[in-house]
This record gives C-alpha cells, structure tokens and sequence, in this order.
C-alpha cells in the first residue's frame, strides 16, 4: 500500500511539511510496510495550472509524470492545508486542477488542516465542498485540525495543545489506511472513459 501526503503550503520552511513528516512517522508506526510519497508543493515548484501547457514547459515536460505517476500509484492521500485568512490556500486548490488525470479516482482522502491559531475549520469545508467533483477523491468523514501549530510536537507539546490529539490523529490515520485497503478492489469497476467528470 502507498500513501500520498502533499504538504500545501507556499512557504519554503512550512509546518505542513513538518506536519507530514510527522504524520508519515504515525502511519509507519501503524504499518511499516506501508510506502509514503511526500509531496511538497513549494519544492515541487508545481505551476499555476492554465489550459495552455506551453507555458511553464519544463514542468510540464520533466516534472509532471513522475508526480503523477506517485500519485496514480498511492492507494490514500492526506493533504496538509494551512488556513490562509480563513481559506484554503490556492496550492491546495490548484492541485486538483494539475492532477486531474485519474490520480485521485475513487481514493479515499484525509484532511489535515492547520493553523497557527485557533482556526483551520474552514479549509476543511472549502476542500469538501469543491475538490471533489472532477477529481473524485473521496473524503473521509474524519479531519484532523491542528491549532497553535507551532507548539505541535508529538512527546513534548505546548501547553495549547490538547492531550488527546495525538490519539485522533493515529485514529484518523489508521482509518484512512483501513478505507484505502478496503476500497482498492472497486477500482476495476470505474468507468472514466465515459464518466470523468462530475455532473
């Protein structure tokens, strides 16, 4: 099995991405012989999607497939959302529209969202409200928020930051593992031939 975690943030020393190594470090712990795919958006230098491929051509051209091809190949994804002024940020949004190829058909998905205060509820309706429809990645009823991010630190958190988070985030992450083994055998059934899109 293999689980995707894309770290959205446009900050180039990110919590997201120190929140997915930690998270990939809970689902090891829960199954090591899962594989993990980190990807981090701001690395990855992932371009703002447009319909003209022309442009920004070396991404197009080297970088893409292989990125697509890790995520064809995941079985679950988690995506790290930090809250940006009470959204979703735009890495997040515009990765549905660059990986929009059957990557994420009928998989099961798991929302981290983040905050460096105590929000981070709304990136969590925004994704499950619009992100859905043509990438059919299929949420799971669990989400993970993570308030005061900065005192987040498995062992040794904040004092903001409540005792039973840490077993959530084992729960959530044990589930989505369970949805992913779970639903892999419905994959021969898609039709994305004549239905790739949303109505």
């Amino acid at each position: 099995m293999k689980i995707s975690l894309i770290s959205t943030s446009h900050r180039e020393k990110s919590q997201s991405n120190r929140i997915s190594k930690i998270l990939e470090e809970v689902i090891l712990k829960i199954n090591n012989k899962i594989i993990c795919y980190n990807l981090n958006m701001y690395n990855s230098k992932i371009p703002l999607w447009t319909s003209n491929k022309r442009e920004n051509s070396e991404f197009w051209e080297k970088n893409f497939e292989k990125i697509s091809n890790e995520l064809k190949n995941s079985d679950g994804f988690i995506m790290i959302v930090p809250e940006y002024g009470g959204m979703a940020t735009p890495n997040s949004k515009n990765f549905f529209l660059v990986f929009n190829n059957g990557e994420l058909f009928h998989k099961p998905g798991l929302i981290v969202s983040i905050s460096s205060g105590n929000g981070g509820a709304y990136p969590i309706s925004e994704l499950r409200a619009s992100s859905y429809k043509n990438s059919h990645i299929m949420w799971i009823p669990e989400n993970i928020i993570i308030r005061n991010v900065e005192q987040f630190l498995p062992g040794n958190h904040g004092k903001l930051i409540p005792s039973w988070i840490d077993d959530r985030i084992k729960y959530s992450c044990d589930l989505l593992i369970k949805y992913a083994e779970y639903i892999k055998p419905i994959q021969k059934f898609i039709n994305r031939k004549d239905f790739s899109n949303g109505m």
